[in-house]
């Protein structure tokens, strides 16, 4: 195994639920260093239905969400170790930056930094429960009628919500893409991997991590900036005017200069 930190500033880039790794692309750029994209979205297939409770049992199916999300995490750590990415920045979209967080709290992988593009950090109750209530019923309609149906009523569903992701100036191709890798993503892995994620200790692994934390915000967004700034009031973030959850798509130049500016502004960082 190769240790990639006498090189340049290695960089990890974690993408967001229902993301890819390309999306690390439209920011490269101003990455300084060697960067490691991880895919960490399951495929389809990947849980047993079989294994899913057949009785009503509300703990049972939290704890097998969060088993499915932390088994996500483990084969992310072991990624970043084979590939030799220790004391890495890691920059992290979405829940990617609650994983950031939780990852930084590892010794073994010596995080040099996290770097969260509007993420759901810290993570608040009310959402925490809204994800687990909103995602899990998907995997018992595809327990009890099948996958198919399943991610039939996904893709109907998930149109009315798919909006609430953008601003009005997010358009064009950009947000068409992502708009699909949303409604076409495997219905019970994708529900698992967010009702698991956010179980994460995601809000006590921000409050305890030793190592320097910016955040940017989109505005409208869904990081809660107030909130993360008390629990981390030394972090470092900006807001970015006219553009949604997707910062880094769709105000790519914006983003790279904020990285530049901030985040890797200093060779010692």
């Amino acid at each position: 195994m190769s240790n990639r930190t006498n090189e340049p500033h290695p960089v990890i880039f974690l993408h967001g639920w229902c993301g890819r790794a390309d999306e690390v692309d439209s920011i490269r750029a101003a990455l300084p260093g060697p960067v490691l994209p991880i895919s960490w979205m399951p495929a389809g297939g990947d849980f047993d239905l079989e294994t899913w409770p057949t009785e009503p049992d509300p703990e049972a199916r939290e704890e097998i969400a969060r088993g499915f999300a932390d088994d996500i995490l483990d084969r992310v750590r072991a990624t970043i170790i084979d590939a030799g990415f220790l004391g890495a920045t890691v920059i992290g979209h979405s829940l990617g930056g609650g994983m950031a967080c939780v990852l930084a709290k590892d010794p073994d992988l010596a995080v040099r930094q996290v770097v969260l593009l509007d993420a759901s950090v810290p993570m608040m109750p009310a959402r925490r429960r809204d994800s687990i209530d909103r995602m899990l019923p998907w995997v018992d309609r595809a327990a009890t009628g099948g996958r198919l149906l399943a991610q039939a009523g996904w893709i109907a569903e998930a149109s009315s919500w798919i909006p609430d992701f953008f601003s009005l100036e997010d358009q064009g191709d950009i947000r068409l893409h992502i708009e699909r890798r949303f409604l076409f993503a495997p219905v019970v892995e994708a529900a698992l991997a967010i009702a698991g994620g956010v179980q994460w200790p995601i809000t006590e692994s921000l409050e305890s991590i030793d190592c320097p934390v910016h955040g940017l915000a989109g505005d409208p967004g869904r990081m809660p900036v107030d909130e993360l700034l008390a629990c981390r009031p030394d972090a470092k973030v900006e807001r970015m005017k006219d553009t949604g959850h997707h910062p880094h798509r769709f105000r790519a130049e914006r983003t790279r200069e904020w990285l530049e500016a901030g985040p890797f502004s200093s060779p010692a960082t």
